[in-house]
């Protein structure tokens, strides 16, 4: 198999399923709509939270030369839905596992495109680092400005099994921007191979 054809079998797995259970209902608030799921191991049912997330202004200093600065986001959870009492941990996953930034060297344009009512947007692939069991699809909602729109993970060892982050629906995005931790995913990859290393030296050590 060529070594492109590995790279791209996951993310078309992923785009296969966001096509087929994808419901974008038109709403008039802004930002990105998100559900994200947690199986503990063990437990058959997920925890699950759904939430919007929207960029928020850049702060600014009391010094005379003002440096630009980015902005963040803002995760607002909708109460209505989901498991009850979870979601602030929930929220504070996803916070983790977000992307809301420009192409890093660790993404790549995909030759797709996934709609979205009626936009149309570009998918990128982000490489995952050796190790992990997981998929990640991102789409380009304007002019080098990607966000996540599908992650899954799967965990060998500790307390979760799984987890689950899919973009529902985006509204008004006008007023997305680059997050100044816009990247945060690819930190929380990172520092997940770390802990997995770590965890296989210690069962050798314990062997």
């Amino acid at each position: 198999m060529a070594p492109w054809k590995g790279r791209w079998y996951p993310v078309r797995r992923l785009i296969v399923l966001l096509l087929l259970t994808l419901s974008l209902p038109i709403c008039a608030q802004e930002g990105l709509r998100y559900r994200i799921q947690l199986w503990m191991r063990g437990d058959e049912q997920a925890m699950e939270a759904r939430f919007r997330l929207q960029s928020t202004a850049g702060t600014r200093s009391h010094n005379k030369v003002q440096k630009p600065r980015m902005g963040g986001w803002r995760l607002e959870a909708d109460r209505t839905e989901g498991t009850p009492y979870a979601q602030a941990m929930l929220l504070g996953r996803a916070e983790r596992l977000l992307y809301l930034a420009g192409p890093s060297p660790q993404t790549r344009p995909e030759p797709i495109a996934l709609r979205f009512g009626s936009r149309s947007l570009p998918v990128w692939s982000l490489e995952i680092p050796r190790g992990l069991h997981a998929s990640t699809v991102l789409v380009e909602v304007a002019p080098k400005l990607l966000v996540l729109c599908d992650f899954s993970v799967r965990f060998e060892q500790g307390d979760i099994a799984r987890l689950e982050l899919h973009l529902e629906g985006l509204d008004s995005i006008a007023g997305l921007a680059p997050a100044e931790a816009g990247t945060t995913l690819l930190s929380t990859l990172q520092a997940w191979v770390r802990e997995a290393g770590q965890a296989s030296e210690s069962t050798v050590t314990v062997r």
